[in-house]
């Protein structure tokens, strides 16, 4: 009995502590899309470069927070599951997409007790993954010369398939 015990016990504490970032802007990734958008809504969605995954604006996002984000997207697969969430906030000035690219970078390390490292593809990115789902932010200059913040949560699914959608369009 004793050696059953054990092997139960370390399952479940580390089940237990095995932390996720599940959440952005009050949307949860694996939510069905219905609970954020109507049926309306969700006839304008396109088809994701991810293949698989579709994308709709979340028009009414559950925590609306202006300093951080003008546009709320989410992508979800044939199934209405969400894998994706990505707001976007337009700049003019790089230097305070930086400064405010670093104030939410620190917020969710402070939410996720999480250190971000750099991501190896753009010095202005910062990546972390946190059970199974990625956290991204992102000070980005558009060829247009548009400099957008992206904070993004995914699914390690969806980052995969994201993944092999940019190797294969290099």
């Amino acid at each position: 009995m004793k050696k059953l015990l054990l092997p139960l016990l370390i399952t479940l504490s580390t089940t237990i502590l095995a932390k996720t970032a599940d959440s952005l802007f009050g949307i949860y990734i694996n939510d069905n899309v219905l609970d954020y958008v109507t049926k309306e809504e969700l006839k304008s969605k396109g088809k994701d470069y991810a293949r698989g995954f579709y994308y709709v604006e979340i028009k009414n996002p559950p925590v609306s927070n202006k300093d951080y984000s003008d546009i709320l997207w989410v992508r979800f697969d044939k199934n209405n599951k969400i894998s994706n969430i990505q707001s976007e906030k337009y700049f003019r000035n790089f230097k305070n997409c930086k400064k405010v690219e670093y104030g939410v970078r620190r917020q969710l390390e402070t939410k996720y007790d999480i250190e971000f490292k750099r991501n190896s593809l753009s010095e202005y990115a910062f990546e972390q993954w946190v059970g199974y789902n990625r956290i991204a932010t992102e000070c980005k200059v558009h060829s247009d010369d548009k400099i957008t913040l992206y904070a993004i949560l995914e699914t390690e699914v969806y980052a995969n398939k994201y993944k092999e959608y940019y190797e294969s369009s290099i």
